[in-house]
């Protein structure tokens, strides 16, 4: 039996060309693969370890997401606040979801939850990520981007 296979694995379309950002939608991958792997352990596993895991998995998202903002901050990103209140309304619904978990985990199938998680991500990732990327990489010989790039964003990588 294969104790676990790669659900959520960083396609392609979903590498970005901005190392600090790539490397946390590698690391979202992940953690969207052990959620998986920890819904099919059985349902003591899931009841036991799901709520917390999924915790972890909004924490990371949301940091992930300010490390994301700071940066559009940073260099001006024309679409800034369309991109941040994506992140909030998704924030916002993977939080309600897992409360709704948390009060009737009996009723609800987690990983109906993970499949929601991925999918947020990985639209999220290929449509709004791609559009900061390309105004990024329209930008990769301005210095503020190199300092940027090279100081501040690189020591925040988790």
């Amino acid at each position: 039996m294969k104790e676990r296979q790669d659900y959520a694995v960083l396609k392609d379309n979903l590498v970005l060309g901005i190392p600090v950002i790539d490397a946390q939608h590698a690391n979202l991958m992940r953690i969207t693969d052990n959620l998986l792997f920890t819904c099919q352990k059985g349902v003591e596993t899931v009841n036991c370890r799901f709520i917390r895991a999924v915790e972890e998995a909004i924490d990371y998202l949301a940091y992930h997401y300010k490390t994301q903002e700071k940066l559009m901050l940073l260099l001006g990103y024309p679409d800034f606040h369309d991109h941040q209140r994506e992140h909030e309304d998704f924030l916002l619904k993977a939080i309600s979801r897992c409360k709704q978990f948390q009060e009737e985990h009996d009723d609800i199938d987690p990983e109906k939850f993970v499949y929601f998680l991925k999918e947020g991500i990985f639209s999220h990732a290929v449509d709004l990520d791609k559009a900061f990327s390309v105004f990024l990489m329209a930008m990769k010989h301005h210095d503020k981007l190199r300092l940027i790039l090279s100081s501040q964003l690189s020591t925040q990588s988790a």
